[in-house]
């Protein structure tokens, strides 16, 4: 028999006794541990499995119906396409459970994405038996429905803004693309390509706004090179544009691992970032400050989106509420040193 994981287990491996432990995990303390602590505390909780007390007292009992009273929480991830190693999203999940664990909700997957039959989310949904459902990613307006259908208390959280009477936690994704947009303009570059997803994008929308504000209508089309947000595809996508024998003065990126692309096909190239091209993109993933050139980008707060999402699906359980609220988070433009000076 599994044995459980205890306060003491989880001292044990950061090294710190187990009454600072029990304080932070149990709430008696807000000066128990600094927040850096805290946080290591909850993320060590969540790596070794631990279930709060109250939890682990209601999964120990042998009715089911106490047993289908503990607090669960659903995160349902709508992609565009097979890949769920988005780091991106990664982070925003790993800030959602550990929140959620520190309140005492326990996190339930379901990954969807369109390679998949509805079908099979509506069988998550009609047989998980769950508080609240949280939506990461970019779910269309069929999967908002489904979700809404079998649950009250529903969260997104991402970039774009949706369409939908749920709650949402987001950071503008279009005025994001603004920003990276205008620091490039910034530093004397009018000549700035696209790279990234295209349909339904709001990054992709304010590169469209943004040159044809500035005279270039006709080439949007042209400056476009269409790829989706994974590093590989965006590799391949820059390789076959870069055989074309045109470089632009400055690249635009979706996502930072589409930046991260570019730059590999870049340097096979020859060709010097930020010297002969400057390059941006959006997110600030881990990686973006260990490429080579790092990574200039504007950056998500991706631990912040996930804790406010956590803390806004819990209270709407614990206390209700009609109205729908659209909750922003700011972002910020990180200068290192793929785009010049």
């Amino acid at each position: 028999m599994e044995k459980n994981t205890t306060l003491k287990d989880i001292a044990e491996k950061l090294g710190i006794s187990v009454s600072t432990v029990s304080r932070v995990i149990n709430g008696n303390s807000v000066k128990a541990a600094n927040s850096k602590l805290q946080d290591k505390i909850w993320q060590t909780a969540k790596e070794l499995n631990y279930v709060p007390n109250t939890a682990a007292q209601l999964l120990k009992r042998s009715s089911e119906t106490e047993r289908d009273s503990l607090r669960t929480i659903a995160c349902v991830f709508a992609r565009a396409d097979t890949d769920q190693s988005d780091p991106f999203f990664s982070e925003i999940s790993r800030a959602l459970e550990t929140e959620l664990l520190r309140q005492g909700f326990i996190m339930k997957y379901s990954i969807y994405n369109k390679g998949l039959p509805q079908a099979v989310l509506e069988t998550f949904l009609k047989n998980e038996k769950v508080d609240g459902v949280i939506i990461l990613g970019r779910p269309d307006k069929k999967i908002i429905t489904l979700v809404c259908k079998y649950n009250k208390y529903v969260v997104y959280v991402g970039l774009n803004k949706i369409d939908g009477d749920i709650d949402q936690v987001i950071c503008d994704g279009y005025e994001a693309g603004m920003l990276a947009l205008k620091h490039l303009e910034s530093i004397g570059i009018r000549k700035i390509f696209y790279l990234g997803e295209t349909k339904s994008e709001a990054r992709y929308k304010a590169y469209k706004d943004f040159m044809r504000q500035r005279g270039f209508s006709r080439e949007v089309d042209d400056y476009t090179i269409e790829s989706s947000f994974r590093l590989q595809t965006a590799y391949d996508k820059m390789k076959i544009f870069l055989n074309k024998g045109v470089l632009p003065e400055g690249l635009f990126c979706g996502n930072d691992l589409a930046a991260l692309g570019a730059i590999k096909a870049l340097t096979e190239e020859n060709i010097k970032i930020p010297k002969d091209i400057s390059v941006i993109g959006i997110d600030d993933i881990a990686m973006a400050g260990f490429s080579v050139p790092m990574l200039t980008t504007v950056s998500i707060p991706k631990e912040q989106l996930g804790k406010k999402a956590a803390k806004f699906i819990v209270d709407r359980i614990l206390n209700g509420n009609d109205i729908n609220v659209i909750m922003m988070i700011p972002f910020k433009l990180i200068i290192r040193e793929s785009t010049r000076k």
